[in-house]
């Protein structure tokens, strides 16, 4: 019994110091953890280097080509038919319309090649109404040179018999004379006239079928079989004569426009060669605006430099117009300009090496140095993009560190150092 009772002393004082033991273990633990989250973090630094900064206006444009013709009506009349744009047939009274179906876009197409035929059935009576006034002038100066003939002939028997003759008949025979030549003169008056509504006719005849202007190739048409035609009708077939030669329409806003010159460099991509930037310059910033409620744009026509790719007519492209560039220039993130090194930032670090500078009013870069400190460095600030910022000043160096901001360890980094994770 007495064995048993000595135990039981020696085994609570052993629970004991293991309870303390623990106790303290856990303070300890606790302390290092408080410590740890109490730590300062590191800094975090990017090396200074030079880079080019080129900044620019966003817009989305249109392939169309340099030059596009707009072939309308010159008459009035109903589409009857249409032609291939191959058939040039200049006759006024035949007319080449076969198709019910226009020229196909992309189609190539010849000067004078028939494009579609309008009605032709009173232009037609038109011009045989002016055919049949041209005979019936004809027909009046014959019959009114054989008159002037006879007349002629009259007053020279009567200038023969002028003697015997009184001079009352003279005058008469005279004055029949010179009215049957003043008849004949009306007469040619009136055929010229006639041939003029002949001429009008033809033309207008000839109207009725729209041929193409030019060789070039189809890129659009707006014309279907049994549309009513004007000459106020908009362009019914689109022509271009090459499609190697394309431009560039965009539309810039009006907080924009102000930024945008003649020669500006142009660089785009379209959807059809995502892969492929080609480039141009600002030919022209067009003065009629688009209004669309509260929000105006202004086109500008942007001239496309030589390039392999087949660009067509009303292909998208994403364009950027350069307002920016700056080469071979000190850059540095935008937030180094706006860290500053505060009591909680860095306790390691001394007093600013920078001397009395007033880094409130003028920017400053602030740079690691091997001993723990950092120094500002005075700078002068250029354009930025929003992420890079073009600095000037003297004592720059190339991978020079620049402070951006700090490192901070989540608590299962500072316990087990081999963890390390940025918040």
């Amino acid at each position: 019994m007495m064995s048993t009772s000595n135990q039981n002393p020696n085994s609570r004082r052993r629970l004991r110091i293991c309870v303390v033991a623990i106790v303290l273990t856990v303070a300890g633990l606790s302390w290092h953890v408080y410590r740890s989250l109490s730590s300062l973090p590191q800094l975090r630094t990017v090396a200074l280097k030079r880079g080019d900064l080129r900044m620019f206006v966003a817009a989305t444009g249109t392939v169309e080509p340099n030059e596009i013709i707009e072939v309308g009506a010159l008459a009035s009349g109903m589409v009857t038919g249409f032609g291939d744009g191959q058939s040039a047939s200049t006759s006024p009274d035949i007319a080449i319309a076969p198709l019910r179906t226009p020229v196909p876009v992309g189609t190539q197409v010849v000067k004078g090649g028939v494009l579609a035929q309008l009605d032709r059935q009173l232009y037609e009576l038109e011009l045989q109404k002016a055919r049949s006034a041209r005979r019936l002038a004809e027909a009046e100066i014959a019959r009114l040179q054989t008159r002037l003939n006879q007349s002629a002939r009259d007053l020279q028997r009567a200038e023969q018999l002028r003697q015997t003759n009184s001079e009352s008949q003279y005058d008469q025979i005279a004055t029949g004379h010179q009215i049957a030549m003043g008849d004949l003169e009306i007469a040619e008056a009136r055929l010229e006239q006639a041939l003029g509504l002949v001429q009008q006719a033809e033309l207008n005849l000839s109207r009725t079928t729209i041929r193409s202007p030019v060789d070039g190739v189809v890129i659009d048409h707006r014309i279907h079989l049994g549309q009513q035609a004007t000459p106020s009708s908009p362009g019914l077939f689109l022509i271009t004569q090459d499609l190697k030669k394309m431009r560039l329409r965009t539309s810039v806003s009006e907080t924009d426009i102000g930024k945008v010159y003649q020669g500006q460099p142009v660089s785009f991509t379209v959807d059809g060669f995502r892969d492929v930037k080609l480039s141009g310059e600002v030919d022209q910033v067009l003065m009629n605006a688009r209004v669309q409620g509260n929000f105006v744009t202004y086109d500008v026509l942007v001239t496309i430099d030589s390039h392999d790719v087949k660009l067509l007519p009303h292909m998208t492209a994403d364009v950027q117009l350069e307002t920016v560039h700056r080469r071979n220039a000190w850059l540095v993130p935008s937030e180094s300009l706006e860290w500053t090194p505060t009591p909680e930032s860095d306790g390691r670090q001394s007093p600013i090496a920078a001397g009395s500078m007033d880094t409130e009013q003028s920017p400053v870069i602030w740079v690691a140095e091997t001993d723990g400190r950092v120094r500002a460095v005075p700078v002068s600030v250029g354009v930025d993009d929003g992420v890079r910022t073009e600095i000037m000043g003297d004592g720059f160096e190339s991978s020079m560190p620049i402070v951006v901001g700090t490192i901070r360890e989540t608590t299962l980094a500072r316990i087990i150092p081999s963890v390390r994770t940025l918040r």
